[in-house]
C-alpha cells in the first residue's frame, strides 16, 4: 500500500504557510531588540532570514524534483551520500527536530489556554532530574497533550482530511495577520518617528554584521518550516511543477509578511518599551490601538500555535515511514491504512514521543542541543544538487542564480553553528553527540536485518 498524491498548489502552500508562520513572529523582534539596539538592523535580519529561506527552498527544490517521495532530507541524503548519513537526519528528526518542536508548541498553546480562562486550576508537581532533564508534570502538560492527539487523530483519517482543517488555519492566520496589517497602517497610532530616531548602522564596522549574525539565530527559528513540503512530496500532486511553485510562493509570503509586520512593530512604540519584551505583538497591539486586547490577541497567537503544530505533525511522522520502508527502523513503521491511506503507526509513535517531551522542563535547551547538528545535516543536503550532477542525475529544473543560492545558505548555516558554538557551547556539544548516536542505532538496525534475511534464507534452503 502506498502513499495516495492527493495535495494540490493551494494545500501545498498551506501546509509550507502555517509550518512557518509560528509564535516567532509574536516575541522575536523583542529579543533582537534588547540584542542589536537598532531598529534597522532588527529589520534587516528579517530580510537576510527571507532570502536564507528562499535560498534554502530553491536549493532543496532541485532535489525534491528528482526524488519525490516522502522523508525530505532522509531521502536526499540517502541517495546523495549513503544510508548512514540519512539515518542521522531521520534519527535528530525524530528525538527533536519534529517531535519537540511539537511539544514546545503544545507547552505554549497549554500557557496561552490558562491565560484566556483564569479559571483552570493551575499547578506544578516537584522537579525530578533524570539523566540529568529535569522532568515535570503540571497542568499545561495535560492541556498541550490535547491538541497532540487531536491532530495526530485527524492525520490518521488521510493527509486530504489533516489538510483541509490545515487550510482553514491557513486562512484564518493570514486573514488575521492581514487585517491587523491594513488597520495597524491605516488608522493604527503609528510613529516613523521611533524608527528614524534609530541610527543608520555603518555597513564598514564589524560590529554591524556581528550584530546580524547573532539576530540571524532566532530569526531563522522564526522562519522553520520552508523545506515541509519536501517530507510530503510523496502525497503532491504533479510534484515537478507543485513542490517548487508553492516552496517560492510560500516563502516570498511570509517573507513580506514578516517584513510588513516588523516595520509596525517598530513603529508602534519607543524601542525602550519593546525591548526584550516577550510578547512585542500584544504591545504594539496595545499602543496601535490604544486598547488592551489580550483576549483577542492571546487567541490570536493560540491559533497560530495549533496552525504550527497540524504542519509539523503532518511532515514528521513522513519521515519515519521513509526510514522504515528502507529497512533501518521498526517494520511496522512503513505500514499505510488500506482506506486512509496514511503512515498511522508513524503518526501515532511521533504523538507518543512528543508527549513524553511535554514532561521536560527546560525543553528549549535541548532544542538548542541539536541545533548544530540539524544545520549541519541541511549544509550537507543543500549541497546534494552537486553530488546529484556528478552521479549523473540532472533536472530540467534550474536552480536561479545558481550556484550562488546554495553558497549562501551553507555559509550562512556554518556562521549560525559558530555563534551557537560560542554562545551555547555545552548544549551545542550534547546535541552533536546525540546525533552521532545515530550511527551505532544504525548500525544495530542493519545488523539485524541482514540477520533477518539470513535466517529466512537458511529457512528455504532447508525446506527445499
Amino acid at each position: 500500500m502506498e502513499l495516495k498524491r492527493s495535495l494540490n498548489t493551494f494545500d501545498s502552500i498551506s501546509v509550507l504557510f502555517s509550518s512557518m508562520v509560528g509564535s516567532g513572529i509574536f516575541f522575536t523582534s523583542g529579543y533582537l531588540i534588547k540584542e542589536t539596539g537598532n531598529l534597522w538592523i532588527v529589520l534587516f535580519c528579517w530580510i537576510v532570514g527571507g532570502i536564507l529561506a528562499l535560498s534554502g527552498s530553491i536549493t532543496y527544490a532541485y532535489a525534491a524534483r528528482l526524488l519525490p517521495f516522502a522523508g525530505g532530507d532522509y531521502v536526499y541524503l540517502k541517495v546523495a551520500y549513503s544510508p548512514a548519513i540519512a539515518f542521522m537526519s531521520g534519527w535528530s528528526s525524530l528525538l527533536t527536530n519534529f517531535s519537540a518542536c511539537v511539544s514546545v508548541l503544545a507547552l505554549a498553546f497549554g500557557k496561552y489556554v490558562q491565560i484566556l480562562f483564569p479559571g483552570l486550576p493551575v499547578w506544578e508537581s516537584p522537579t525530578y532530574t533524570l539523566l540529568g532533564l529535569d522532568l515535570q508534570i503540571s497542568s499545561v502538560t495535560f492541556i498541550g497533550v490535547l491538541p497532540i492527539l487531536f491532530f495526530s487523530g485527524l492525520n490518521y483519517f488521510g493527509i486530504k482530511s489533516a489538510v483541509r482543517v490545515q487550510n482553514v488555519f491557513a486562512v484564518l492566520k493570514i486573514t488575521g495577520l492581514l487585517l491587523f496589517l491594513a488597520l495597524g497602517f491605516s488608522i493604527g497610532n503609528t510613529n516613523w518617528f521611533y524608527l528614524f530616531n534609530s541610527p543608520f548602522p555603518n555597513l564598514m564596522e564589524l560590529s554591524f554584521y556581528s550584530k546580524v549574525l547573532i539576530g540571524i539565530v532566532p530569526v531563522s527559528f522564526s522562519y522553520l518550516g520552508w523545506n515541509m513540503i519536501t517530507y510530503i512530496a510523496e502525497e503532491v500532486k504533479d510534484p515537478e511543477k507543485t513542490i517548487v511553485r508553492s516552496a517560492i510562493t510560500a516563502c516570498f509570503l511570509v517573507a513580506g509578511l514578516y517584513f510588513a509586520i516588523n516595520v509596525l512593530f517598530v513603529i508602534s512604540a519607543p524601542i525602550e518599551e519593546l525591548s526584550g519584551q516577550d510578547g512585542i505583538g500584544a504591545i504594539a497591539f496595545q499602543k496601535l490601538f490604544g486598547i488592551n486586547y489580550s483576549v483577542l490577541t492571546t487567541s490570536f497567537i493560540a491559533w497560530v500555535i495549533l496552525g504550527s503544530m497540524s504542519a509539523i505533525l503532518i511532515g514528521g511522522s513522513r519521515v519515519y515511514f521513509a526510514m522504515a520502508r528502507d529497512g533501518v527502523f521498526l517494520p511496522s513503521f512503513s505500514k499505510v491504512h488500506p482506506k486512509w491511506h496514511s503512515p498511522y503507526v508513524s503518526i501515532f509513535f511521533q504523538a507518543f514521543v512528543a508527549i513524553l517531551f511535554l514532561f521536560v522542563k527546560e525543553i528549549e535547551a535541548l532544542l538548542y542541543m541539536i541545533t548544530c547538528s540539524i544545520l549541519i545535516l541541511s549544509c550537507l543536503t543543500a549541497a546534494t544538487p552537486f553530488r546529484f550532477e556528478r552521479m549523473g542525475m540532472k533536472s530540467d529544473y534550474k536552480i536561479p542564480l545558481y550556484p550562488l543560492p546554495i553558497f549562501l545558505y551553507i555559509l550562512a548555516n556554518i556562521a549560525v553553528m559558530m555563534i551557537l558554538f560560542i554562545e551555547k557551547p555545552v548544549t551545542a556539544g550534547w546535541g552533536l553527540m546525540i546525533t552521532l548516536i545515530a550511527l551505532p542505532v544504525y548500525y544495530v538496525f542493519r545488523l539485524d536485518k541482514k540477520m533477518v534475511q539470513s535466517k529466512h534464507h537458511s529457512t528455504k534452503i532447508s525446506s527445499n
